[in-house]
């Protein structure tokens, strides 16, 4: 079966997300606004992540500060 015609070549436009436009107050404001809603969520799913990350620092060993 054959192609219908024009569709052979076409060139083809990349997709990008609405943040490579934002300002960099914009994304910090986008990365607060994610960190904020992913927090939410893992408290109101009683606290894996959370408690992953807790787990995560204390089985890491002391580190002495550099400066």
């Amino acid at each position: 079966m054959s192609r219908p015609q024009g569709s052979k070549n076409k060139e083809q436009k990349l997709a990008t997300p609405d943040t490579v436009l934002f300002s960099t107050e914009e994304r910090i404001k986008f990365l607060a606004d994610l960190i904020v809603t992913r927090i939410a969520e893992d408290e109101t799913e009683g606290s894996p992540l959370l408690n992953a990350i807790k787990k995560e620092i204390d089985s890491e060993p002391a580190q002495l500060a550099t400066r």
